[in-house]
């Protein structure tokens, strides 16, 4: 019943965007919905905005082909949430299973197997340098607005930025990347009645950077994932108390499965996949498969759970009561022990729940209860925005819902041309490989090596994506960028897109199915590296940026 109340507000949203484009049908930037080839030659320059991750795989894989990109990043370094975050963060995986593709940790340094925050940047900083991107970044640098280049027949982006100390500028690109990804925004912060009589401090997660500011306070922390368990954990370290305040638990998953096995064997593998739902582009034979295995799928999971459960001694607040193979779907956190241990000792506190009010010397909950404080912080995520488009012309024109932005292959909106979205709307368990594939497949597109569909048949494809989430996947704002597991099947349909092997392990089937996946299974694809591009795209890159100083 819930899932079809948000389906009509869905709808009539859609009725509402459906009028606006219609009228808009013609300007600027709008794609035809006319079946007819997408080409992409016009293409010399691109605009990418952000250096996280994504954006500087986009500059690398662009500047190989000749395609000349500038990087608008509004801070002073490369790195995007790694530059810096709150208080004792680092990766939740083993590095191997956060690489780039082509570009594994380099043997000369002393990185720890589940790396620090700093390491990380450190690591995407010799990426940024292996590869010359700095020398096409534009730090300190905000994007104001973008929007179509005006003309009937005009292809390509205005672009207004601000570098710091300096005026405004405007400069025009042959396309347009956003790689702002999934956590660049505005900080989340659903702040409650009465702040202005807590005497406390209030800060959000990503502000929490230093664990010492904690000392000798009464901390609660809101949320349920990752980064509200790693603040729950940093605060108690240095604090007098801490509450870890969510509305509902999340099923923790453990590096080592039964404490022997690395997780990565269950998550990051084919049979993985196969246990999940299924996903609505399987061949009749694979969803016979699924049929006929559900009750053996529904045990699996259980059994799953169960470890977990025994793993993490979870008591009976902490016990999550949605099913583990869909609580995955809605941010699924790799943990140590670390929060469990200071929890049976007493130093962090569990309590189910939403803060109704501020007073004085804490919070009152919606049950009536309160909780004494003197910090708050809210580890409850950041919210998207798209301000940066035109709201009357442009935003009409994205398949944005209540539930996120549609897109095909979560990188093109069906209705705009020359506009892709890297890395900011897509969320898997090994999101740095998945912005390579994207970015990769990107340049194949800008390349002619690659053809889009025709506008009406990548808006049918993105409502087959909609549909098969709503069936069974959490509600949340960012469904639609959701994949998490199912980032084979996401991967293998950008490979295949490609026209490549989605089997990369050769001829040993055993690998091929519970063998887990990662950079290094793809390095094959991204085959030029440091140093290598060609001297005709070299060539055709000095010609472009000689015809740039011309024109400027």
């Amino acid at each position: 019943m819930g899932f079809k109340i948000e389906e009509e507000a869905c709808g009539a949203q859609a009725d509402c965007r459906a009028d606006q484009r219609a009228a808009l049908e013609g300007t600027p930037g709008f794609r035809s919905p006319a079946c007819e080839e997408e080409d992409f030659s016009h293409v010399r320059r691109v605009a990418v905005i952000g250096a996280g991750v994504a954006g500087l795989q986009v500059a690398n894989l662009l500047h190989q082909v000749g395609i000349r990109c500038v990087i608008f990043e509004r801070s002073a370094e490369v790195g995007g949430v790694w530059r810096e975050n709150y208080a004792d963060f680092g990766l939740q995986v083993p590095r191997q299973l956060y690489q780039f593709p082509g570009f594994p940790w380099p043997a000369d340094g002393k990185w720890e197997l589940f790396p620090t925050g700093a390491q990380v940047q450190e690591y995407i900083r010799r990426y940024a340098r292996e590869f010359d991107i700095y020398e096409c970044c534009k730090l300190e640098t905000a994007v104001l607005q973008v929007s179509p280049k005006q003309g009937a027949s005009a292809r390509g982006w205005s672009v207004k930025y601000q570098t710091e100390g300096l005026a405004p500028a405007v400069e025009e690109f042959d396309f347009l990347v956003m790689a702002t990804g999934m956590y660049s925004s505005h900080p989340h912060m659903p702040v409650a009645p009465g702040i202005e009589v807590f005497k406390g401090q209030i800060l959000h997660s990503c502000t929490f950077t230093d664990r010492k500011v904690a000392a000798g306070k009464r901390v609660v922390v809101v949320g349920g994932g990752k980064s509200a368990v790693d603040n729950a954990v940093a605060a108690a370290k240095e604090g007098k108390s801490a509450v870890l305040l969510c509305r509902e638990a999340h099923w923790p998953v453990p590096r080592y499965l039964a404490n022997l096995v690395p997780f990565k064997w269950g998550t990051y593998s084919r049979f993985g996949h196969s246990t999940l739902p299924m996903h609505h582009a399987e061949p009749a034979c694979s969803r016979w498969l699924h049929w006929l295995l559900t009750p053996l799928k529904w045990l699996w999971w259980r059994i799953v759970e169960l470890l977990f459960w025994c793993q993490f001694r979870l008591p009976r607040e902490q016990l999550p009561k949605s099913r583990i193979e869909v609580d995955l779907f809605s941010g699924g956190q790799i943990l140590t022990y670390e929060f469990r241990d200071m929890c049976r000792r007493g130093q962090i506190k569990y309590a189910l729940g939403a803060i109704s009010r501020f007073h004085e010397d804490g919070v009152v909950l919606k049950d009536g209860s309160k909780l004494e404080a003197d910090m708050v912080i809210y580890g409850t995520g950041f919210a998207k925005s798209y301000d940066i488009f035109d709201k009357s012309s442009v935003q009409p024109m994205l398949d944005l819902e209540r539930d996120g932005l549609w897109l095909y292959r979560n990188m093109i909106p069906a209705r705009l041309r020359d506009l892709a979205f890297i890395g900011c709307e897509v969320s898997t368990f090994n999101n740095i490989l998945t912005h390579g594939l994207q970015a990769l497949w990107l340049q194949r597109l800008l390349t002619g090596k690659l053809r889009l569909p025709c506008s009406g048949d990548m808006q049918a494809e993105v409502g087959r994506d909609q549909a098969w989430k709503r069936s069974w996947m959490p509600a949340s704002s960012a469904r639609a960028s959701i994949w998490q597991l199912h980032m084979m099947r996401y991967h293998d349909g950008l490979v295949a897109d490609m026209g490549e092997r989605c089997k990369r392990k050769g001829w040993n089937v055993l690998a091929e199915v519970f063998a887990p996946y990662c950079a290094g299974d793809y390095d094959e694809l991204f085959g030029l590296g440091a140093g290598s591009v060609t001297s005709e795209a070299r060539a055709l890159a000095a010609d472009e940026e000689a015809a740039v100083k011309l024109l400027a």
